[in-house]
């Protein structure tokens, strides 16, 4: 009998507050819009679960970051093997930050990448003290050996 070789998708969830570029983050990785609904593109904020193939083993899952949204955020984080995780300069640690890291914890996701993004907008003390911020939290989380990129 011949049987393919079967293996699963590696899948990569996005999560941070909302309009801290998690979208943008996907569309720069993998060349894909993930918001494809209309009030999405209007609103310019991801209200569904969004997905990109980001190689042949590996797919992006975009989650929406608005707390009236959680419960998509949920959906969308609930089955990654790794999340990669945003926080914009300007606005550093803001509330879904929190709420979605309790999320990843109490999920048991161990394995993330941490991005600082919109570092274009600050100036480079600020960038220092949101990064300091950002290790102080994710020492609380268990992520104190996750990496830490910023764009």
């Amino acid at each position: 009998m011949n049987m393919e070789k079967q293996h699963r998708q590696f899948v990569i969830g996005m999560a941070g507050h909302i309009d801290h570029g998690k979208t943008a983050l996907v569309q720069a990785l993998t060349g894909i819009n993930t918001d494809r609904l209309k009030e999405e593109q209007e609103r310019g904020i991801t209200v569904d679960l969004g997905f990109a193939h980001f190689s042949e083993n590996a797919t992006i899952i975009d989650v929406p970051g608005h707390e009236r949204l959680i419960k998509n955020m949920v959906a969308g984080v609930s089955t990654i093997d790794l999340v990669l995780f945003v926080v914009a300069a300007d606005d550093g640690i803001m509330p879904q930050t929190r709420e979605h890291l309790d999320i990843v914890n109490l999920l048991g996701i161990r394995n993330g990448i941490f991005v600082i993004t919109k570092i274009d907008l600050v100036e480079e003390d600020w960038l220092g003290l949101v990064e300091e911020d950002l290790k102080e939290l994710l020492n609380n989380y268990g992520f104190s050996r996750a990496p830490i990129l910023k764009i």
